[in-house]
């Protein structure tokens, strides 16, 4: 099979193997970084205590 225009095919091909090797070297993106580390001394399960105030402490004199 002869090709009417061989300059347009091989310009078509090279742009096909340039799109491959741009998807292939494209790099990976960076996973988001964490919203925040646990704090020190409460649970996982989001089962936290209720910070304690001045108005919650009763003492009786």
């Amino acid at each position: 099979m002869k090709l009417r225009n061989p300059l347009l095919a091989s310009i078509a091909l090279a742009g096909a193997g340039a799109l491959a090797y741009l998807a292939r070297a494209k790099r990976p993106q960076l996973p988001e970084p964490a919203a925040e580390p646990p704090r020190l001394g409460y649970s996982r399960n989001g089962s936290a205590p209720a910070p304690v105030t001045k108005e919650d402490t009763h003492t009786e004199l």
